[in-house]
Order: structure tokens, then C-alpha cells, then sequence
């Protein structure tokens, strides 16, 4: 056998099959499922309809026609927005309408009345109500009591923000508690008798802080509310019951999340102490870590960044055993049903897949659906950790996506592309992205890092960023960079960053404080912490206290750390994305960096989309962006892509 030798080629100029169209026709996701009587349920964020949220069923297809969309605005971030029910037999849905944020209920086989309309799924009709005039009201986190809904309600008025726990049902609405600002989880126990949930307050973060309460259940209402774990220093998440009234629940209080149990008194047990995180940072509403099987046993996910895994866990006598699996990263959206089980995981070769899990024999049993990758795995890297330390010694994590193309190599060291997730409070996972092949395939490495204040390394890793933000993940990142070029992986002056919303304000301080890289790309950043304190959304708009510090107490840090008050710095050329419906990095934000760019005599490009919020959803949108960022590069670093 006579192997081919690979060509060199200038790297960045290699051609690639994976056009930014045929990427954006395959970037569906998946993110929750539940099983509705003998059927499952899942749901699809798809650009290809605009970037509309459908639910799809294993028996009937797609649920939802155009132009409905489940999609809340809650938080601005959303999470789960609908929700199977089992009613006199018939299986319904029930979905938030992105459009109009209130609850419909439908049919997979016709209208609500009974009659067939000879649609797959009958035209929906509200449940809730509409709201008063100049009122906005939001609902996420559905539970099936009963004949009502019980879920968590967001409430917009000229005075503000306020959200509370609610009833709905045929008879109308009604509030069930309303003591806290923020809630999540809610959980209803086997008997019906209590209800768990999840509650914080300004100025936490629900990473940071937050309390599981319990209330009795009497005639439809909640009693004798009380907090059985948590405080402002303690995050406790996902609480679930087990059969004989036990509560099961993720917390930190060992510095790492990890599975605790709780009685209604408040007895609290460390059911299994390890240094690694079943938890996660609560971005979306509805969030599930945690499944309690019909045996008692609990079923959650565990592990590194680079190699999570489904486990089983015996509550009696903490015994663990892990689901052997070609996936590696999961998403906290479990589901159960009777002796099946399923979740949606990726890896560094597949983008992502809901999986059936067999429970009787502990192993997965299909594959129900799954995104595909578009092209040839062998235009994929081989994405993995990789750790570097800092001139103090502290470790710093990153992702690495090699250049890889199968019948090209570069002819000198290749550009690298530094990548900074958002949040900041998140991580990336080693897990194949369509989004990054896009880069690599053409010659482009990829570094996607996961600074200080980044999830999966623990809380104190988490806490790095506290009064450290545009300090910490400033020098992470220009670790991580000094370190692969000392190594050879990428050419000292050919090293551009990207990144969105957390991730563009420190592409943005990159740029100004280091003369590291050559170009930037900021989707959506943060350019002033100012405007961002006094300028954005309810859920974040204290978020940057514990980041920074308390507003304005600490106004002159707040623009010291800002990228806008150093613009003066900026040398490298920057192009600029923002959704001009962005409720949480308002526009106001990227045409202020752009006038800056614009005084300077600076190269740069500003690109707005209507219709697009913070992150994009479109199809044309992300072909847009996509070739647009690449060209950008290309004119910056000396090559011609193509596109």
C-alpha cells in the first residue's frame, strides 16, 4: 500500500467542502427530550426555518408548523419552553410562543376540540392569558399538577423585573409563591404533597448562590415554605424526588458540585464526594442533572471537561457505575421512562446525538436522532485538552483543534484562531464543531480556552474571576497563546480572537492591552462595563458585582477595566457582528466600538443583522458572519480563502 503524501499548501487558502452554507444548513440542535405516554419528544433549533425551535415526536415528526416557535424569553436565555401531557388518554403539548411569550396548548392528531383537521397537529389555542397593556409576561420551567401548569412566570412592567411561581389551568391564574426574585427547578413529589425549587437574590448569580426550598402542598397552595440547603455562598441545582419523599440535588458545598441528599427536615448527606462536577452553570431554565429511576437509583453525568460520563448511582450505598459510551459530553437534559433512559451527548467525532439508554442492561440500545456531520470526518481534528501554567503556576485549560485537511498540510506554521466562550461563567468542551471545522479544514488551528472563572474545574476555579474580570481571562488567554507558539503549534504573528458577548469583551481587552494578535473578531461584546451595569437585562444586570465589584461604588474600576476607555491602544484590525434585537449587549455597545474604529482611521468592519438577538439564530445570518469573518482574516494575514 502506497500512502499519498499531503501537499503543502498556504495554510488558511486550503480548499474545504464545508462551506459556511452547507454548515448552516446542518447546525440543528438538540437539546431536551421527555417521553409522553408510549412516545418521545425532543426539540430542534433549526437555521434552516429561521432559527425557529420546533418539537419533534419519534411517532408523529414534527409538532409545531411555522410560523409557531417554543422558544421563552426568560432571562433573555430561555431553556426548556414546552412540555408533554398526558390528558384523558391524549397526549398534548404545551409551548411557549416566542412571538407573543404566552402558553398554547395543542394536539399531535387535530384540534383541541376533537375534530381531525387533516394537519399533523392542530392549531394551537392560548392557555394563558393576555397580559395588561404595557405589560410583558413570560413562562418556562413547566410541571404537569394535576389539570394546571405549574412554572415559573417573568413579569416586565415600568417599574421593572419580578417573577414568581404559578398555577394555570382551564379556570385561569394564579400565583403560588412570590418571596423570591429568581426560581427554577420546580419539582412536585410522587405523593403531590410538596414542592421543591430552586430560589436566589440580587446581586448572586445562580453559579454563586442560591437555596433549595421546600412547601407543603394543601388545596392547590404552597405552606410552610422553608430552606432545607443553600445560602449565597452555596449553589444548589436540580433538585428531584426520590420515592419516599427524599430530596436529591446537585451542590458545591464541597468546593466541587457534586450529589447530595436532603430529608424534609433538613438533614443533609454528601451521597458521593469527588473532584469533579455533576453540576453546571444555570444559564438556561430547566436544566435537568439529575434522573431518579423507578429502582431508586439516580442517574446523573459526571467527570472532566474532556470526558464526561452517564453514571448510575446506588443512594443506599453511594456505589457508582459509569455507562460505557462513545460520547463524552452531555448536556443536563435527562430523561426517563420506565427502563429506558435518554440523554444527548457529542464528542470529538460526533456532533451530537439523543441516545436510548437501556436501563435493565446498562448500555445504550440506539441512536434515535442525530445532527450529521455534512462532510468527510477526515477534514475533522482531533479536538483535546490541553494544560499550560502561568508564570505563577496556576494551570490554565484550553481545547486544541489542530489544522487538519487530507490531502494538505501548511507549508509553514499555521495562524491560530484563539477562541473565548462567552458567559464568562461557562466552558467548551472537546467535542467536534462544525463552526470550528469550518477554520480548520482551511488550514486554520483552533484554541479554544477555558480561562479562570470557567465551569468544570470547581469552584475555586469558578471564582478566579471574582473582582477579576478583564484581568484573569486577559492573562489565561495570553498564556495559553505564548505557550503554543513556544511549542511550535502556530506562527508568532499569524494569531487572530474571536469571541461573543463575555468572549468579545476580552477579544476586545486582548486587543488593547497586548500586541499578540494580528486581528480580532468580537460577535456581540462587551466594549463598557458601564453601560453594561446600567444598560442591560434583569437576570444579569448585577452580575457584574461579584465580577468587578458593587456599581457605582466601584465606577472608576468599572471603567478602567472597560475596553472603550483604551481604544487609544487598538492596533489590530477588528470586524464586529451584532443582532440589533440584542437585549443583553444592547447595539449601542458595537457602534460605539465602531465609531472608535472609524476615528482611528482603523481597519475594520461593523456588520448588523435584523431580526437576530444575542446569538445568532439564522441560517443567512451565520453564512453572513462566517464568510465575512474568514475574508477578513485572508486580507489581514496574507491569504486568500476559499470561500
Amino acid at each position: 500500500m502506497i500512502l499519498k503524501m499531503k501537499q503543502k499548501k498556504q495554510a488558511g487558502s486550503w480548499p474545504s467542502p464545508l462551506s459556511a452554507t452547507l454548515l448552516a444548513r446542518a447546525g440543528s440542535s438538540i437539546m431536551w427530550s421527555q417521553s409522553v405516554g408510549h412516545d418521545l419528544w425532543w426539540d430542534e433549533v433549526r437555521p434552516s426555518e429561521g432559527g425557529r425551535t420546533l418539537v419533534v415526536s419519534r411517532e408523529h415528526g414534527d409538532l409545531l408548523k411555522a410560523p409557531w416557535n417554543a422558544k421563552s424569553q426568560v432571562h433573555e436565555y430561555g431553556g426548556i419552553s414546552w412540555l408533554g401531557l398526558m390528558r384523558n388518554g391524549k397526549a398534548m403539548l404545551a409551548f411557549v410562543n416566542k412571538a407573543d411569550q404566552r402558553i398554547y396548548l395543542t394536539q399531535p392528531n387535530g384540534e383541541l376540540s376533537g375534530e381531525l383537521s387533516g394537519e399533523p397537529m392542530g392549531e394551537p389555542i392560548a392557555l394563558t392569558p393576555e397580559p395588561p397593556l404595557g405589560q410583558s409576561h413570560r413562562y418556562i420551567d413547566m410541571i404537569a399538577v394535576d389539570e394546571e401548569i405549574w412554572c415559573v412566570r417573568e413579569v416586565h412592567t415600568a417599574r421593572g423585573v419580578e417573577r414568581d411561581l404559578v398555577a394555570v389551568g382551564q379556570s385561569g391564574l394564579r400565583s403560588l409563591d412570590s418571596s423570591s426574585h429568581f426560581y427554577a427547578h420546580p419539582r412536585l413529589s410522587a405523593d403531590g404533597r410538596h414542592l421543591a425549587w430552586i430560589a436566589w437574590e440580587h446581586p448572586q448569580m445562580p453559579w454563586d448562590g442560591t437555596e433549595l426550598r421546600v412547601a407543603d402542598v394543601h388545596e392547590g397552595g404552597l405552606h410552610n415554605v422553608r430552606v432545607l440547603a443553600g445560602n449565597t455562598q452555596t449553589s444548589c441545582l436540580s433538585p428531584e424526588w426520590g420515592p419516599h419523599n427524599e430530596l436529591y440535588f446537585i451542590s458545591d458545598a464541597s468546593g466541587w458540585w457534586n450529589l447530595w441528599q436532603a430529608d424534609l427536615n433538613g438533614h443533609l448527606k454528601h451521597l458521593l464526594e469527588e473532584k469533579s462536577e455533576w453540576g453546571f452553570p444555570l444559564w438556561q431554565l430547566g436544566m435537568r442533572a439529575l434522573a431518579v429511576l423507578s429502582d431508586g437509583h439516580i442517574l446523573s453525568v459526571h467527570g472532566p471537561v474532556d470526558a464526561r460520563k452517564i453514571v448510575r448511582v446506588n443512594p443506599k450505598n453511594s456505589q457508582m457505575q459509569d455507562l460505557i459510551c462513545n460520547l463524552t459530553d452531555f448536556k443536563p437534559s435527562l430523561s426517563v421512562s420506565g427502563h429506558k433512559a435518554y440523554a444527548v451527548g457529542a464528542s470529538a467525532k460526533e456532533l451530537s446525538q439523543l441516545i436510548e439508554i437501556d436501563l435493565l442492561n446498562w448500555q445504550v440500545s440506539k441512536v434515535l436522532t442525530s445532527i450529521d456531520a455534512p462532510i468527510d470526518a477526515a477534514y475533522f481534528p482531533e479536538p483535546h485538552e490541553v494544560k499550560v501554567l502561568r508564570k505563577d503556576g496556576r494551570e490554565v485549560f484550553a481545547i486544541l483543534h489542530v489544522a487538519q485537511h487530507p490531502q494538505f498540510e501548511p507549508a509553514e506554521k499555521p495562524p491560530l484562531m484563539v477562541v473565548v466562550h462567552g458567559g464568562p461563567t461557562a466552558n467548551s468542551a472537546a467535542t467536534l464543531s462544525m463552526k470550528y471545522a469550518y477554520f480548520t479544514s482551511r488550514g486554520i488551528s483552533v484554541v479554544d480556552v477555558n480561562y479562570g472563572g470557567s465551569t468544570g474545574y470547581g469552584r475555586r476555579y469558578r471564582n478566579l474571576l471574582r473582582g477579576q474580570w478583564g484581568v484573569v481571562d486577559f492573562e489565561d488567554v495570553v498564556a495559553v497563546v505564548e505557550s503554543l507558539i513556544a511549542q511550535g503549534v502556530c506562527a508568532h504573528n499569524k494569531v487572530v480572537i474571536r469571541g461573543g458577548s463575555a468572549g468579545g469583551f476580552t477579544v476586545l481587552n486582548a486587543l488593547v492591552h497586548s500586541h499578540l494578535f494580528a486581528a480580532g473578531a468580537s460577535y456581540y461584546g462587551v466594549a463598557d462595563c458601564t453601560t453594561l451595569a446600567t444598560d442591560t437585562h434583569d437576570f444579569e444586570s448585577r452580575y457584574l458585582d461579584s465580577m468587578i465589584g458593587a456599581y457605582p461604588a466601584e465606577k472608576a474600576l468599572y471603567i478602567e477595566r472597560s475596553p472603550m476607555t483604551h481604544l487609544s491602544r487598538l492596533s489590530s484590525p477588528l470586524v464586529i457582528f451584532q443582532g440589533l434585537d440584542d437585549k443583553v449587549v444592547p447595539p449601542s455597545q458595537s457602534e460605539a466600538l465602531r465609531n472608535a474604529c472609524v476615528q482611528k482611521g482603523l481597519k475594520h468592519a461593523y456588520v448588523a443583522y435584523e431580526g437576530e438577538g444575542h446569538g445568532f439564530r439564522q441560517a443567512s445570518t451565520i453564512v453572513s458572519s462566517l464568510e465575512i469573518e474568514l475574508k477578513f482574516y485572508g486580507e489581514v494575514l496574507g491569504f486568500v480563502p476559499e470561500i
